[in-house]
């Protein structure tokens, strides 16, 4: 199993919690299929595409809320998600899995742990404070 999600301690908000849960299933779901030699590609994709989206969506609320750390955020995402497009186009183009598991088992472990703990934790406590300035602003 590449990640376990449970060996990672909870955000701040819950839907960015089951997000990255179902994230782990769907990477957990991918390196199965490839390691019993089941067709990986529409397991690949289902990753890559939840990632797409996961992101998009993160994008637009941080821009929403003028998230400060936006473009470093971004920029990560974008960095991993051209990794992934440059891995599964390989597995693509070649049959060869190595380099799709390589990226499956080690990178994005790696960098999943690195960016849940530093930049969604952040996001998330900022999302927090900004639910509670707006009910605040309700309450008065």
């Amino acid at each position: 199993m590449t990640i376990d999600f449970r060996d990672y301690r909870p955000l701040a908000l819950a839907q960015m919690n089951r997000e990255h849960e179902e994230f782990a299933n769907l990477l957990n779901e991918a390196e199965q299929a490839l390691l019993m030699g089941r067709a990986g590609l529409p397991y690949l994709r289902r990753v890559y595409e939840h990632c797409q989206q996961h992101f998009a969506q993160e994008e637009r609320d941080m821009e929403y809320l003028r998230f400060p750390a936006l473009a470093s955020h971004r920029h990560e995402h974008q960095r991993i998600l051209q990794q992934f497009a440059d891995a599964l186009a390989g597995y693509e183009n070649s049959g060869d899995m190595t380099a799709v598991l390589e990226f499956l088992m080690d990178v994005i472990p790696d960098w999943f742990g690195r960016h849940m703990n530093d930049y969604d934790r952040a996001l998330s406590q900022f999302l927090v404070q900004q639910e509670q300035k707006q009910d605040q602003k309700r309450a008065h």
